[in-house]
């Protein structure tokens, strides 16, 4: 289209072009295989343990704890593979399917996830979960 543009006169600096095409996977953790296998984190010394988080796929049990601030940040600390973009609770991409419990987010997402799903870049348990991840 520019050198369309350019042949009829047009003078090429004054073209300004967008691409559009597909892009590559959002999924950090997911593809690559040089990464660890999932286990469970270093325990946070001084902090109280808070509920449990279980990731089902990954068959890792640990508890909460604040020190992590969210579900995502623990599910990194644990290796266990997770795709994520925003970690506001904007993108939906770290939508994952809460099996067990119950969440609390923080900051709220703009919009909820589906009915038994959670935002794991932006929640925390509000008591034990067990996560499909």
């Amino acid at each position: 289209m520019t050198k369309a543009l350019a042949d009829c006169g047009l003078d090429p600096s004054r073209v300004r072009t967008e691409p559009f095409g597909s892009a590559g996977s959002i999924n950090p953790g997911v593809i690559q295989t040089d990464r660890p296998a999932p286990h469970t984190p270093a325990t946070p010394s001084g902090v109280p343990a808070g509920p449990t988080v279980s990731f089902a796929r990954s068959s890792i049990t640990t508890p909460w704890s604040t020190s992590y601030g969210t579900l995502l940040d623990l599910a990194e600390a644990c290796d266990v593979p997770v795709k994520w973009s925003c970690r506001s609770g904007v993108c939906h991409t770290c939508e994952s399917s809460l099996l067990q419990g119950q969440v609390d987010y923080s900051p709220e997402p703009l919009d909820p996830p589906q009915a038994g799903n959670v935002l794991i870049c932006c929640s925390q348990p509000a008591a034990d979960i067990v996560l499909d991840l």
